[in-house]
């Protein structure tokens, strides 16, 4: 075998071209870091378990029968090397990959790699560049550090779950992955300053973040309301417990969403629902009387939207600048000239299998764009590819999948290698 190699493959135009990420991770927030990186430019590997892979390959619905929709969510961008870590060769192999590599980028519990011999400190010693970014439940630190949890126990645990819903009802979780995408957005935020330190020391660094540290900051004004009043926020339906203008109200055809939050737009409100006395009345005159009033106010309001349908509100508040919005369901959100504008779904072909629609890159740059090249991969696609490229021959590599500490994507042989397109 020869000296550990690199991770080479061709070079892209985006801003991190030139920095080669390993992921370890599975589901959501690990995933969704790595694959914002690949986005813009970085080369990724995505280590996955022989057999079976990252837990949401398996979850349903299916492109074509064969591409998870979860994983294909978040895991455009990358190769796949399947490892049984677990092994010594498959660790062997991973710690050789990590040598050649500037970031790590994990979510498995805190310790899972460490017993795998891939600890912060022995990859540190061996790779002084590194940017070692652990994404975990509860954080690296403390009584519950090495327990699991996923998003919706973290919406339970962290106080979300306990401001959603309707007043006076159960608790209701976030549709969205929020706790997961959350923590994923702030470990890329935490990697891209270590690279920013990195130009500056030459030495990498360990980036910690966590469900639970994701959803304490985005609570963060639900946390210093408390602080400031003594009172426990609770679930304020649609709508905000500072005021009753910003919420949804129900038309006589649909649901619409009313966002007057200034006196200027409150003006506007009373004009567009022909209550012009309401601006003046001493029970609404300024936020604070509105929300010492709060639930008669919304049952006035409420009352007076119910008479009309969505389009026609819409036409009324939007001439009094106040802004208002359909709820829109998904299928509605697709199709709307304006997220078409942003490009904000896009379609990749998956090879041999067909096409595949996905959310597009939320974040532009004018000289150096992020761009989707490679789909989400198949299980173990790029494992010959990437050990090749590191200095293994194929003999090597037929002799560890004989012994189940590598997968093999079938075509191997073949050199199956789908290039980032420019």
């Amino acid at each position: 075998m020869t000296q550990p190699g690199s991770l080479d493959a061709p070079p892209t135009s985006g801003p991190l071209a030139g920095l080669r990420v390993i992921e370890i991770g599975v589901a959501m927030a690990g995933p969704y870091c790595a694959m914002t990186l690949g986005d813009f430019g970085a080369e990724v590997v995505k280590i996955e378990r022989v057999g079976a892979g990252d837990d949401s390959r398996s979850w349903p619905p299916h492109f074509h029968g064969a591409m998870g929709y979860y994983y294909g969510s978040a895991n455009r961008n990358k190769r796949s090397v399947a490892l049984d870590l677990k092994s010594p060769e498959g660790a062997a192999i991973a710690r050789k990959l990590i040598e050649g590599a500037d970031i790590l980028v994990d979510n498995y519990r805190i310790g899972a790699l460490a017993r795998a011999g891939l600890g912060w400190e022995v990859l540190r010693a061996a790779n002084p560049r590194l940017i070692y970014c652990s994404v975990s439940g509860f954080g690296a630190t403390g009584p519950r550090a090495e327990e699991p949890a996923n998003d919706l126990f973290m919406q339970a645990y962290a106080g979300g779950m306990s401001i959603t819903g309707e007043e006076g009802g159960g608790p209701v979780k976030m549709g969205m992955s929020v706790a997961d995408i959350g923590a994923g957005m702030l470990a890329t935020i935490g990697v891209m300053m270590a690279v920013e330190a990195r130009h500056r020391t030459g030495r990498g660094q360990r980036v910690e973040t966590s469900l639970l540290e994701g959803q304490m900051s985005m609570l963060a004004h639900f946390v210093t309301r408390y602080f400031a009043s003594g009172e426990v926020p609770g679930p304020s339906g649609s709508g905000a417990l500072t005021s009753p203008t910003y919420r949804a109200f129900r038309a006589a055809d649909d649901w619409i969403v009313i966002s007057a939050f200034n006196q200027r737009m409150w003006r506007g409100l009373c004009t567009a629902l022909e209550r012009p006395e309401w601006v003046d009345d001493p029970r609404f005159a300024d936020a604070a009387l509105r929300v010492a009033n709060r639930l008669e106010l919304i049952d006035l309001i409420g009352a007076v939207i119910a008479t009309r349908r969505v389009t026609e509100w819409e036409m009324l508040l939007k001439s009094n600048e106040v802004p208002c919005c359909p709820i829109n369901r998904i299928d509605k959100v697709v199709a709307e000239e304006q997220v078409a504008a942003r490009s904000m779904v896009t379609e990749i072909d998956l090879p041999g299998l067909g096409a595949m629609r996905m959310a597009g890159l939320p974040v532009k740059l004018s000289e150096t764009p992020a761009a989707i090249g490679l789909p989400p991969p198949r299980l173990g696609q790029h494992t010959a590819e990437v050990m090749r490229d590191a200095g293994y021959a194929d003999a090597e590599i037929e002799a560890l999948a004989r012994r189940g500490a590598i997968g093999l994507d079938e075509g191997w042989r073949e050199g199956d290698q789908p290039r980032r397109a420019g």
